[in-house]
């Protein structure tokens, strides 16, 4: 497997703020999809995005602007 080198994503207040909102959007429409999903795994698959995208919002409300 390749490693992959992760550098910090340096963004300003504005650009923050407009990746909380693509993000919390993104949790709304997944939410909905995941009440609406009937196969258990493609759910399960679902729910795994969906913590995704709360660590990412939580990253973006605690750290600032560099993420």
């Amino acid at each position: 497997m390749n490693a992959v080198k992760v550098e910090p994503l340096n963004v300003t207040g504005e650009e923050r703020a407009i990746l909380t909102e693509l993000l919390e959007s993104a949790h709304a429409r997944l939410s909905v999809e995941i009440r609406h999903t009937h196969h258990r795994a493609f759910r399960e698959h679902l729910g795994e995005r969906m913590e995704m995208l709360e660590r990412l919002l939580e990253r973006c409300s605690l750290s600032g602007v560099t993420l």
